[in-house]
């Protein structure tokens, strides 16, 4: 009986190897196909910094926000983020990094919830619009007119 499992393995070759390797992932609980697969539905931003300076640039973001980084994968261009508020703390988010050019990336923020997606994309591209210069760290306060006619 051995031999014939051992046989049906190594006739069959890597696929099953490949799908057992993902169906492990996703009962431990470290796949990303769930994010990889909701990718059309991610929230984009286009940066003209090269890979690097956006993926770390991103891992500080997350980091200053409080989020979990639980999954990092720079060769393959990703971060999985945990530890979102408002969502259940095991709610995964993806960010994916897509290097367009030698000083183009894009980042993709996506998730199977909707709000992590949206608070993710709007903390993360605020903070790396700050890091790199696209807007102020400290806006100045908008000046309060007094009306003259006014009476203290």
């Amino acid at each position: 009986m051995r031999m014939i499992l051992v046989a049906l393995i190594f006739l069959n070759g890597c696929a099953v190897y490949n799908g057992g390797v993902e169906t492990a992932k996703t009962i431990w609980g470290s796949s990303t196909r769930a994010l990889e697969n909701d990718r059309e539905q991610a929230i984009a931003n286009t940066y003209n910094k090269n890979f690097w300076e956006v993926l770390r640039g991103s891992l500080e973001a997350a980091r200053k926000q409080g989020y979990v980084v639980f999954k990092k994968d720079e060769v393959k261009g990703y971060l999985v983020l945990m530890g979102i508020p408002g969502s259940v703390n095991t709610t995964e988010v993806g960010v994916f990094f897509v290097e367009l050019g030698e000083n183009e990336t894009r980042v993709e923020v996506t998730s199977l919830s909707t709000n992590a997606k949206r608070m993710v994309s709007k903390t993360l591209f605020q903070q790396l619009d700050i890091l790199f210069g696209l807007v102020p760290s400290d806006p100045e306060p908008l000046p309060v007119e007094v009306d003259p006619q006014q009476k203290p």
